[in-house]
């Protein structure tokens, strides 16, 4: 025979509020994913409320005098003990996932930038491949933290970062390759020959490195300024013949000095492209094949204004902002040495 309980009120009475205390905090853990992310002390919850369930179902059915919901109510506390601790554990492991998807997607956004910069040096259909797709990654993360899938954010955002570190690896093996080719010691040579040629007349001379995107000027072997530059859309092709948008690689002269007015960008040196080394090769290239017969070698190669946009736009010459353009221009003449090449060698500089 069950024992008599003493506190009739008590021991008689459904536990109504803790049943309901049990079951809002199990809502609450659900909301928290608690399922997911705290599984065992859910379970244990839902095992206890599912108890206490049965238990006061059982004891429904007795009599009014033999009822005795305190094991009910015990098992009711105990559900909503651990459906507590399993939200409030739930809720720190998805603030960490929160946090940690929102830092991987703002390094990604962040890096996307940088590393399309850099493949301006090393035009890659693969490179550009991974970088559009870490952008896609990109919209995919922000897309899931906004609706607060932080698991999916953080696996896009991680997806799109080791694209990201791919492209890297690419453009590192092509900017490698582009130092280390036959033509380095022709632009060393070029270079060298024009610093050489400043320190004889105490003239500017000017540099272009069309890998860095960097203009160079130097006078007696000392650099005077520098400029960022755009080149033609080709980037750091070569250029081979007219219509390639390929800025040339060569030893040039500036022929005209342009002002406001007499170019459509801003300012313009002109200069004597194609010369006689450049006509020379393209006949070769024509005897070779690697250029048809009905192809024309180009001309009108600028270095002129409107540039400053961080990407290679021109049909093959050299762009400058245009407050860079009023810089530059009072330090050249008709006649100064204008020298392009791939990339400048360290060891042709002083």
């Amino acid at each position: 025979m069950a024992a008599v309980c003493v506190l009739a009120a008590a021991c008689s009475q459904p536990p109504q509020d803790d049943m309901d205390s049990a079951r809002a905090a199990m809502e609450k853990a659900a909301a928290a994913e608690g399922v997911a992310r705290a599984h065992d002390l859910c379970a244990a919850a839902q095992a206890a409320l599912a108890r206490a369930e049965a238990e006061v179902r059982v004891q429904s059915r007795r009599g009014s005098w033999s009822r005795d919901y305190r094991e009910a109510r015990r098992l009711a506390s105990t559900a909503r003990q651990a459906a507590e601790t399993c939200a409030f554990r739930a809720g720190a492991v998805r603030a960490r996932l929160r946090a940690g998807a929102l830092s991987a997607t703002q390094n990604l956004a962040s890096s996307i930038p940088r590393i399309a910069d850099l493949a301006r040096h090393a035009r890659d259909e693969t490179v550009a491949s991974d970088i559009l797709n870490a952008e896609i990654a990109l919209g995919e993360a922000r897309s899931a933290a906004e609706k607060q899938q932080y698991e999916r954010a953080r696996d896009s955002a991680d997806r799109g970062l080791s694209l990201l570190a791919e492209a890297l690896s690419g453009i590192n093996r092509i900017i490698d390759d582009f130092n280390g080719g036959p033509r380095r010691a022709v632009w060393a040579k070029w270079v060298k020959a024009t610093l050489a040629e400043s320190s004889r007349t105490g003239e500017t001379v000017i540099l272009v490195d069309k890998l860095r995107r960097e203009m160079h000027l130097f006078r007696v072997r000392e650099e005077v300024d520098s400029y960022p530059v755009d080149l033609g859309a080709a980037g750091v092709a070569t250029k081979t013949h007219a219509g390639d948008d390929a800025t040339p690689e060569g030893r040039y002269r500036i022929t005209e000095i342009r002002g406001p007015g007499q170019t459509h960008y801003y300012r313009a040196l002109m200069i004597d492209y194609p010369n006689a080394e450049d006509r020379s090769r393209f006949r070769r290239l024509k005897r070779t094949g690697q250029v048809s017969r009905d192809q024309d070698i180009g001309s009108l190669i600028e270095i002129h204004g409107q540039g400053g946009r961080s990407q290679d736009w021109t049909k093959g010459c050299v762009a400058l902002d245009n407050d860079d353009m009023d810089e530059l221009v009072p330090n050249v003449h008709v006649g100064t040495a204008v020298t392009i090449v791939g990339t400048i060698p360290e060891e042709a500089l002083p």
